[in-house]
């Protein structure tokens, strides 16, 4: 692989990942407009947030059987269409429905342009593991999407302060042409070749270590969620509902995004080791138990939000480790980790919502600080299965050596 051909590779992947953080974030953003122009109400809202999290679900489960059998290419350009097309219909809704059809044609375009995000960060992740030493990996593309979504709530920020929340379909219009240029930017660039003959698929399901991988993807990316839901609330709570629930949502993800850039810095200088994963996870853990338990408001806010700073590895972080150790497997286990990421992001928020509801948010953040500390756990489970059966590689850091070498010939 040239490094013309991976510089290529590796725009692309920011790229698609950039148009995943638009299409999953999208509504959310939106959401409050909604209601002030079409008196949506929370009821719809989760209606809507369950459509997109039930199709990009459904796009990682079809990867699953899927992704080994088509071209890469093929995949990153429907997806890509997809991506264009209900950002398109979800912008011309306004001037094609009113009242209940509305809400429908919103929810239709939600479930289209979903699909297509989920397709693009799995297919896109894979591609991104492939790539030499020190690109960044998932964990780059996690990066990038947590800056993705900064900027894109500036730029609808912005966009309603100037133009009124009537016109925020003509930003959405605008916004299709991310999803576009991923498509575009498909000429000229060579994918990396599949596996002729992946391993089998049981031997990689019954290993230990593919059994701890998806564990420690399930709690690390509940852990991120569980935050990034509600750390908003959390600083609604500290610092006054009007200003805190953006200002919250906001440091979290500069947070996330500085995190991942700290981390992808370390890693173009030296390959990562287990213990960075699990340093962060308890780091966490640390950031969790301390939003719960200090008695001061804004030092306990600033906690909460610091916690983007280590959670937003993790997740990723395993993902990674469990493809350089187990590189035969084929691009099906990506995608089968993506399930366990998916399912880790509605089960644990969900058991946030009960407690927050029953408690506090605090009481929230207490019992599930668990999340990264089990990932810590899991993580280092990992790391001691690797290489001591079925040949695998007994540290991450030996088969990045192997990559980085395989990447020279």
């Amino acid at each position: 692989m040239n490094k013309r051909n991976t510089r290529r590779l590796s725009r692309l992947c920011m790229a698609g990942i950039a148009s995943h953080a638009v299409v999953a974030n999208a509504t959310p953003l939106l959401f409050v407009p909604f209601m002030r122009l079409y008196g949506f109400t929370y009821i719809q809202f989760g209606i809507l947030t369950a459509a997109g999290f039930g199709a990009q679900m459904a796009a990682d489960i079809v990867l699953v059987f899927f992704i080994d059998r088509l071209p890469a290419r093929a995949l990153v350009g429907a997806a890509s269409a997809l991506g264009f097309a209900g950002l398109v219909f979800y912008g011309v809704s306004p001037w094609l429905f009113a009242g209940g059809a509305l809400f429908c044609g919103i929810a239709v375009a939600t479930v289209v342009f979903a699909f297509a995000g989920g397709t693009l960060e799995v297919v896109l992740s894979g591609i991104a593991d492939s790539l030499p030493e020190g690109r960044g990996g998932i964990v780059l593309l996690h990066t990038v999407y947590a800056w993705s979504l900064v900027a894109l709530a500036v730029f609808l920020s912005v966009w309603m302060a100037v133009f009124g929340e009537k016109n925020w379909n003509i930003a959405v219009l605008l916004l299709a042409a991310v999803p576009a240029g991923v498509g575009f930017s498909l000429r000229g660039v060579r994918f990396p070749s599949k596996e002729a003959s992946p391993a089998p698929r049981a031997r990689t399901v019954f290993s230990p270590f593919y059994l701890f991988a998806v564990a420690a993807v399930f709690f690390g990316c509940g852990a991120e969620a569980v935050m990034n839901q509600w750390v908003a609330v959390f600083a609604s709570e500290m610092i006054g509902a009007e200003w805190g629930f953006a200002l919250g949502a906001a440091l979290f993800a500069v947070c996330l995004g500085a995190g991942g850039t700290v981390y992808v810095v370390r890693q173009r200088k030296r390959a990562v080791s287990y213990a960075a994963l699990i340093v962060g996870a308890l780091a966490a853990f640390a950031a969790y138990l301390f939003a719960a338990l200090l008695p001061w408001r804004i030092p306990a806010l600033v906690c909460a939000c610091a916690c983007g700073f280590f959670v937003g590895i993790l997740s990723p972080g395993a993902m990674s480790a469990a493809g350089r150790g187990l590189p035969a497997a084929g691009g099906w286990m990506l995608a089968s980790l993506a399930v366990s990421q998916d399912i880790g992001a509605a089960l644990l928020p969900s058991a946030g919502s009960a407690l927050a509801e029953n408690f506090s948010v605090r009481a929230c953040f207490l019992v599930l600080s668990a999340a990264p500390l089990l990932a810590a756990v899991f993580l280092a489970l990992m790391a001691g299965t690797g290489g001591k059966k079925r040949g695998l590689p007994l540290t991450f850091q030996e088969n990045s050596a192997k990559h980085r070498g395989n990447d020279r010939q």
